[in-house]
């Protein structure tokens, strides 16, 4: 038997420990989780109206109606994903936290949950309502009477563009995964600790 397996027999065998969690701590975890929540669609806002306002002014100011048309769809994809993001995944409110002070369980159980599916579903709402501008917007740059630049060129400036907003994408997605998981990992251990 190699230490490798040796090592994985010894840590499989290990009796697992249940997971307990006083009220008391259970009230600190929620409300931490509100105070991310909090946080973090302050940046999301701050972000969209940086996107807004840049993508804004340059829809009034780009050359080319394609660029200035692609510019306007991002504008508006940023306004509307700001908008799902306080529909699908705002903190909840003081009434709501009030009015859950009888089980706090159930609550944090159902915030975690509301969070987790929000960040599933994050390609439906968060990023693929910018895709359809960014697309445009980076054809737009490239078909621009200002750029004289061959037609290979003009390829490679809109492939560019794409792939790096793709990386982007791809990397935000991923950390939205990422968030569910651990949140699902959350649901399951409250869900362990009723059951016992």
């Amino acid at each position: 038997m190699s230490e490798r397996d040796r090592l994985q027999a010894l840590w499989t065998a290990q009796a697992e420990e249940p997971f307990s969690m006083s009220l008391a701590d259970l009230r600190v975890r929620s409300q931490r989780l509100q105070t991310r929540i909090r946080v973090r669609n302050l940046i999301e806002y701050a972000a969209g109206a940086l996107v807004v306002g840049t993508f804004g002014w340059t829809a009034m100011v780009a050359s080319g109606v394609v660029a200035q048309a692609g510019a306007a769809l991002v504008a508006l994809g940023a306004i509307y994903v700001c908008w799902r993001l306080h529909v699908l995944a705002r903190a909840a409110s003081r009434a709501e936290i009030a009015a859950a002070a009888e089980n706090c369980a159930t609550f944090h159980r159902a915030e975690l949950a509301r969070q987790r599916d929000a960040l599933r579903a994050v390609w439906r709402w968060y990023l693929g309502p910018l895709v359809p501008g960014l697309v445009v917007f980076w054809i737009g740059v490239a078909v621009a009477p200002s750029v004289d630049l061959p037609l290979s060129g003009r390829i490679a400036i809109s492939a560019l563009g794409l792939g790096i907003g793709a990386a982007v994408f791809l990397g935000i997605a991923a950390a939205n995964a990422k968030a569910a998981k651990t949140l699902q990992a959350e649901i399951d251990a409250l869900d362990r600790a009723r059951d016992e």
